[in-house]
């Protein structure tokens, strides 16, 4: 799994925007649920009201897919409340409340806010979703 460093320098692709693309949002760039609440939303290029299917919206800059939206994605770091303390490498923080590890991402049934490239969720690390899902990414 990616740390939480690595996903949000993929996810940012070179932006210091909200997302990826800039600081607007639509269900034509992502799948995502209600602009205010919760539960899947069917518009637009966001035709699914669950998961969509991976290269259903473009790619970052960095040719990657669904890095905001669709599901959540695990990351390899321990939740912390804050990133006081934090590593200042990329390397994955592996103290704090380890029962718990970083979603980021955002899924289908989740507001905008959930989807920013910054925001990050802590969750036990023993959950199961339809909306939580990994992303692998290869060492040198």
């Amino acid at each position: 799994l990616p740390s939480e460093a690595e996903w949000e320098y993929a996810a940012r692709a070179g932006s210091t925007t909200k997302y990826s693309w800039g600081n607007a949002i639509n269900h034509d760039l992502a799948n995502y649920g209600t602009d205010e609440c919760c539960d899947g939303k069917v518009e637009g290029k966001d035709k699914w009201l669950n998961t969509s299917p991976v290269g259903s919206f473009k790619a970052n800059a960095f040719g990657l897919y669904d890095m905001h939206g669709n599901v959540w994605e695990w990351t390899q770091d321990c939740w912390n409340d804050s990133y006081s303390g934090a590593l200042s490498t990329n390397k994955a923080w592996e103290d704090g409340d380890c029962a718990k590890r970083v979603l980021r991402g955002g899924s289908w049934g989740y507001t905008p806010l959930n989807l920013r490239s910054a925001f990050r969720y802590g969750s036990s690390a023993a959950a199961r979703s339809l909306n939580i899902g990994f992303r692998l990414v290869q060492g040198r």
